[in-house]
């Protein structure tokens, strides 16, 4: 009776923390969102961080931000530790909580910039808001060309990797791992008639970084 009671109370224990845990997740998200300092994300004060979250419970996901344009609360995943926003009609924050190997927690940021080709930036803090040195070696457009398929007796391959030199990728973070997603976008920034030509010979397939140690790790 005693073995049986004793059992009731520990998994009642172990689902009590296991509750408090994802809870802790949210508050974690939300708060460091909230309390992130205004020159990591200027577009947005603390104010109107705080007032999109609060909307978001009651199924409003947009408000008004500092400048007056309409900013929108895209995702927000507080198990995963992710949150998204559309801080204006042509930019993007995304922020996600990550671990490394011992388990300390670091803050990853995104910033993506649509003017009107899409290009990403990426940081890392700690949790008191220090940039902290995460490598990750940002993917250049080339890397996404099958050199080796193009024709040079009908296409000069010079001329493909030259326009090709100028890079416009756009980052995510993976929702439920510790993962980074690259995707090129540099045709987009090409003439038409150019991308016709270039684009037969160019991957659509997005690129996976995986965080080992303190180094982002392109995944075969």
């Amino acid at each position: 009776m005693k073995n049986k009671l004793l059992q009731k109370n520990n998994l009642a224990i172990i689902s009590f923390l296991l509750l408090m845990s994802n809870i802790l997740y949210a508050q974690n998200i939300a708060d460091y969102y909230v309390n992130i300092p205004d020159i990591l994300n200027p577009t947005l004060s603390r104010q109107n961080r705080l007032e999109l979250l609060e909307y978001h419970k009651v199924g409003q996901d947009s408000i008004t931000n500092r400048f007056g344009n309409q900013a929108r609360l895209v995702s927000l995943d507080s198990l995963n530790r992710r949150i998204v926003v559309k801080n204006t009609p042509t930019s993007i924050f995304e922020m996600k909580i990550l671990n490394l190997e011992d388990k300390t927690p670091i803050i990853g940021i995104i910033r993506t910039v649509c003017s009107p080709v899409c290009l990403s930036s990426i940081e890392f803090y700690d949790t008191a808001w220090n940039q902290i040195p995460i490598q990750f070696l940002m993917p250049k457009a080339i890397e996404w060309a099958d050199i080796k398929s193009i024709p040079d007796q009908k296409v000069d391959v010079n001329w493909v990797k030259n326009m090709m030199d100028v890079s416009f990728i756009t980052l995510n973070f993976s929702s439920e791992n510790q993962f980074i997603i690259a995707k090129n976008n540099t045709l987009d920034f090409l003439s038409e008639a150019d991308r016709k030509i270039i684009a037969p010979y160019i991957n659509s397939k997005t690129i996976t970084y995986k965080l080992q140690g303190r180094t982002w790790v392109q995944l075969p």
